[in-house]
């Protein structure tokens, strides 16, 4: 079964998870290349002077082995940046066209 994994980081890391996805053999994948928003780890990242910094987000549905290898390589990033800066998450795909 499919899932779909949507992962939230700042946009220092593109590059990182780019080289990342493409390493667990993923290739199709959606960016939103701004999004603002706030954690529970670290401040407001609302691309202004007073809460400045931008996210990005990534929508990747693929099957469940692949979003194993990825949420891998997140924990890595993560434990590498003191837990900050990246978020993953994983839902069903009830269905799709």
């Amino acid at each position: 079964m499919e899932k779909m994994l949507m992962l939230i980081y700042n946009k220092a890391f593109g590059s990182r998870i780019l080289d990342d996805i493409e390493k667990c053999g993923i290739t199709c994948f959606t960016t939103i290349p701004v999004v603002y928003g706030r954690g529970s780890t670290g401040g407001p990242r609302m691309g202004t002077h007073v809460w400045p910094g931008e996210n990005e987000m990534m929508l990747i549905v693929t099957d469940r082995e692949k979003v194993d290898s990825v949420m891998g390589k997140v924990k890595a990033l993560r434990k590498e940046k003191g837990g900050k800066g990246v978020k993953a998450f994983v839902m069903s795909i009830e269905d799709k066209i």
